[in-house]
C-alpha cells in the first residue's frame, strides 16, 4: 500500500480549513443598543432654611429638622423658619400631613404650622399636637412659601416638657 503523505496532508489542511470557515460562517451577530443617561434635577418642591430658624435647624435632602422652644408661659412664633421652595414651572398641588405626634401635649396650648403663599395669605393651620391635616394646597409655579411655626405653653409647664411630630409633604 503506498500512501502519498503530501496529498495526505494537503487533504487534511484542507478538510480543517473548510471546518474553520464553515465554523466561522454560521455564526450570526445581531446588536441592539441602549443610549440613556441619570441626571440629578432640581425640580418639583423642595424645603429652604428661613431667616427665622433655629440655629440648629437643617435640610437633608427631602426632611427639614427643625428642633424649636419656647419659654413656660411665654408664646414663640418662628414667622420665617422654612420655606416651601416650588422650582417648577408648573404649579403642584399638595397636602400637609402630621403623621406623628408624640410627647407632652398637655403643656401646650397651641402648636401650630401655619404657610402662607407669595402675598402673605394664610394657607391654613395645622396642629402639630395630634394627627390632622391640611389638603387642598396648591403651590403656584416657581413660587416660595413661607412656614410659620407658633408655640404657646401652658402658665406652668413641666420642665423639660416637649412635643415631637412628624410632618409629611406630598404632592403631584
Amino acid at each position: 500500500m503506498n500512501i502519498h503523505y503530501k496529498k495526505s496532508l494537503k487533504l487534511i489542511t484542507l478538510l480543517i480549513s473548510s471546518l474553520l470557515i464553515a465554523t466561522v460562517s454560521a455564526q450570526i451577530y445581531n446588536y441592539m443598543y441602549i443610549v440613556g443617561s441619570g441626571e440629578i434635577t432640581t425640580t418639583g418642591l423642595v424645603w429652604a432654611i428661613g431667616p427665622d430658624a433655629p440655629s440648629t435647624a437643617s435640610i437633608s435632602g427631602p426632611t427639614a429638622t427643625v428642633p424649636m422652644n419656647a419659654s413656660g408661659g411665654s408664646p414663640r412664633n418662628y414667622t420665617d423658619c422654612l420655606h416651601i421652595v416650588n422650582q417648577d414651572a408648573a404649579a403642584h398641588s399638595f397636602n400637609l400631613t402630621v403623621t406623628s405626634s408624640t410627647g407632652d401635649a398637655d403643656n401646650f396650648t397651641e402648636f401650630n404650622l401655619v404657610p402662607f403663599d407669595e402675598s402673605s395669605t394664610e394657607q391654613g393651620v395645622l396642629s402639630l399636637l395630634s394627627t390632622s391635616s391640611l389638603t387642598g394646597l396648591s403651590i403656584p409655579a416657581s413660587e416660595t412659601w413661607v412656614v410659620l411655626f407658633e408655640l404657646i405653653p401652658i402658665a406652668s409647664p413641666t420642665a423639660g416638657a416637649k412635643v415631637d411630630f412628624e410632618v409629611t409633604l406630598v404632592y403631584e
